[in-house]
């Protein structure tokens, strides 16, 4: 009987975790149940391309990895509308994916945003943070025609947007800490870049 118990308990414990799925955003980590939230399905080039890990996932009884689709759909019903409009997800290694500014496709990712780690200088980082965090706190910067916008997300990233050199007046000295991803051609020529804070690292979309 408590063997028979036990496999039922087993089976209702795995059917609702195949239920729901986990996702790493701005490295923190979520859990979302798509179906109770209405959410549309992947495109089928994302799910065969996640079709093994997921088949792995389900046989050890672990949660499987949500699609851009179920994420995107997520963010916008539970975040403010503002910290989602205007976003799109890009993939990124370490932490899964990224919410960043720029144009999305109707499954959420980004359609022509790149973004790139940044290899901080030594010891910068806690004062690169920091200047972020402050710009975050509700300062908006004017440079000449130039504006720079800082926001810290729900997320838990902290964003810096605007013109290279704007974005570069804004940090400071903090700014050398990035080094010349800020001053490269592309940079220089880009409609608007945006410096991201998250999980200990630092991004430098265009």
């Amino acid at each position: 009987m408590k063997l028979l118990l036990g496999l039922l308990l087993a089976v209702i414990a795995s059917a609702a975790q195949a239920q729901s799925c986990v996702a790493r955003v701005n490295a923190q980590e979520l859990i979302i149940v798509p179906d109770a939230m209405g959410a549309p399905s992947a495109g089928l080039r994302e799910r065969l391309r996640m079709w093994p890990s997921r088949t792995w996932d389900r046989a050890w009884g672990d949660r499987v990895q949500c699609d851009s689709a179920a994420i995107i759909h997520f963010l916008g019903t539970t975040m403010r509308i503002d910290e989602t409009e205007g976003y799109c997800l890009a993939q990124d290694d370490e932490n899964g994916w990224l919410l960043v500014p720029g144009a999305r496709n109707y499954r959420g990712r980004c359609t022509k945003t790149v973004c790139d780690r940044v290899n901080v200088v030594a010891g910068a980082t806690e004062a690169l943070g920091t200047t972020m965090m402050s710009l975050a706190a509700g300062r908006r910067v004017q440079t000449d025609s130039d504006a720079v916008t800082a926001v810290a997300h729900g997320t838990g990233a902290v964003l810096v947007s605007g013109q290279a050199p704007a974005v570069a007046a804004s940090l400071g000295q903090s700014a050398a800490a990035l080094g010349t991803a800020l001053t490269v051609p592309a940079a220089a020529g880009a409609a608007a870049v945006t410096v991201i804070g998250v999980g200990g690292a630092f991004y430098f979309c265009s």
